[in-house]
């Protein structure tokens, strides 16, 4: 997955060249722009820097604080109150391949950072399921999120490649079914999908 990442990234950086020359006559491109987003692993702040057009580097801080999100579950047939809290870093390469279609973006990059997750059943059996391994590899598409002035808006979709989550008991009974199952579900595994949806602007 890492290797992949990174051929990702040397090829957004190759083809990136031709269009430096070409910005400089755009009077409406973007050197610049800060976004706001929003996934499932908690709001973020972007900092983006556009090499050209078609190009461009984001950096990233976000986080989910603990007590904001609470969820219900059914996994493996026992229902689960989830509650998750995050925070992480990263730093990600978005590409433009379509010349005639700018709005269409392919992603790749890393996150450092912490995933922790709390289940309980309802018999007050508690587990946790934290991502701490790092860094973590990014690979998606992106729409919008254009490198020109003024207000900006996209959608991300792709997943992370993390080592997986270490599943413990908290409180209460240890069962080893359930724990296996909270591993094998889709939200707790080594591959986890992200959406995320941002807001900005362009300068």
């Amino acid at each position: 997955m890492k290797r992949l990442v990174m051929a990702v990234l040397a090829a957004c950086l190759l083809f990136s060249q031709p269009a430096l020359a070409e910005d400089g006559n755009d009077a409406n491109f973007a050197q610049y722009n800060v976004q706001v987003g929003f996934s499932p692993f908690g709001g973020s702040l972007n900092f983006g820097y556009n090499v050209s057009s078609r190009t461009s580097w984001n950096f990233v801080l976000g986080g989910l604080p603990a007590g904001v999100l609470e969820l219900e579950q059914d996994i493996g047939g026992t229902k689960y109150t989830h509650q998750s809290n995050a925070s992480w870093v990263g730093a990600f390469l978005s590409h433009r391949p379509i010349e005639s279609a700018r709005w269409f973006r392919v992603v790749a990059g890393f996150g450092i950072g912490r995933i922790q997750n709390e289940l309980t059943d309802a018999n007050g059996n508690t587990y946790s399921a934290d991502y701490t391994g790092n860094p973590v590899g990014y690979l998606g598409v992106g729409f919008g999120g254009k490198a020109e002035k003024g207000f900006i808006y996209g959608l991300d979709i792709g997943w992370l490649q993390t080592g997986g989550p270490d599943i413990k008991l908290v409180e209460g009974t240890a069962d080893a079914k359930a724990m296996a199952d909270i591993k094998d579900h889709i939200f707790f595994g080594s591959v986890l999908p992200n959406v995320q949806l941002t807001l900005g602007y362009g300068f």
